[in-house]
C-alpha cells in the first residue's frame, strides 16, 4: 500500500503557505543584477541582499519561467546557494540517522562512507524540494511592506531576525530566521520559523514518520524524498510495498 501520496498531501498546504510567507520575508529592497557576490558579515544584511537578488531574478524569469522553469530554478539556486546552511540543515532534519553519534558507532570505512554519501543525497534531495516550492511561489508574490527586528541571542555565534509581513490586504505574519556563523566565515541560514512553525522540525517530523512507514530504510526516504514532498509519491510507494 503506498503511504507517499497522504503524506505529501498533508504536508502540500502547509509548506505552500510557508513558501509563501518565507519569500515575502525576502521581497523586501529594490532590484539589482542577481548572482552578485552576498556579504555575509551582518544577518539582517545578508536578508536584504538576497531580497535584492531574488526580486530581480523573479521579475526576469516572468518572460521565460513557464517554458523553462529549469533555467528559473537554477537562478533562484544561485542566490540561496550563498545565504542558506543547507547541509546544517538537512542533518537536523534527519537527526538521528546523520548524527556524530551514529557516525562514531560504525565500525567500518565502507559505513562510514555510506553514512556521509546518504547525508549527501538527503543535501541535494531537500535542497530541491525546498527551492522548487520556494521560487514558484516567489512568481506570484505581491507584498506591502516588511518590518524587520533583530532579536537578542545569548550566543555571539547565532543570531535571529524577526520580520512581520504585511500583505496587499493589510494582514500581518511573523517570521523568524535562525542565523550561524559558518566555519568557512559569515553569517548563514540554517532555519525558519513562520507564525510559530518550525519549518526544520516539520520537516523533522516528516522524515522521521516515512523512514517508519517504509521499513525503517532512511536510504529509500533519502532517494525519494523530492517525490514524496512534491506529491509524486505513487511510485515510491509502489516500489516498496514489492
Amino acid at each position: 500500500m503506498s503511504v507517499a501520496r497522504p503524506l505529501a498531501a498533508r504536508a502540500a498546504p502547509r509548506l505552500r503557505a510557508m513558501a509563501c510567507l518565507l519569500l515575502a520575508v525576502l521581497l523586501c529592497a529594490l532590484p539589482v543584477r542577481a548572482a552578485e557576490p552576498i556579504a555575509r558579515d551582518d544577518p539582517e544584511n545578508l536578508l536584504r541582499q538576497a531580497t535584492t537578488q531574488l526580486l530581480d531574478v523573479a521579475k526576469q524569469a516572468r518572460d521565460y519561467a513557464k517554458d523553462d522553469p529549469e533555467r528559473y530554478y537554477a537562478a533562484v539556486k544561485e542566490v540561496l546557494d550563498q545565504v542558506l546552511d543547507m547541509h546544517y540543515f538537512a542533518r537536523g532534519v534527519m537527526a538521528t540517522y546523520a548524527s556524530a553519534r551514529l557516525y562514531k558507532s560504525l565500525q567500518s570505512d565502507e559505513e562510514r562512507a555510506a553514512f556521509r554519501d546518504r547525508v549527501e543525497r538527503f543535501v541535494s534531495a531537500i535542497e530541491r524540494v525546498f527551492m522548487v516550492k520556494y521560487a514558484d511561489a516567489l512568481l506570484t508574490f505581491a507584498g506591502e511592506r516588511i518590518d524587520v527586528e533583530s532579536l537578542p541571542s545569548d550566543r555571539p555565534d547565532h543570531a535571529s531576525v524577526q520580520q512581520t509581513i504585511y500583505d496587499e490586504h493589510g494582514e500581518s505574519y511573523v517570521v523568524q530566521y535562525s542565523l550561524h556563523q559558518a566555519k568557512e566565515g559569515g553569517w548563514l541560514i540554517y532555519n525558519v520559523i513562520v507564525e510559530g512553525v518550525n519549518l526544520g522540525q516539520i520537516y523533522r517530523n516528516q522524515f522521521a514518520e516515512a523512514v517508519e512507514k517504509h521499513g525503517g530504510d532512511p536510504d529509500f526516504v533519502v532517494d525519494h524524498w523530492v517525490e514524496l514532498m512534491m506529491g509524486d509519491g505513487e511510485a515510491a510507494g509502489e516500489e516498496s510495498s514489492q
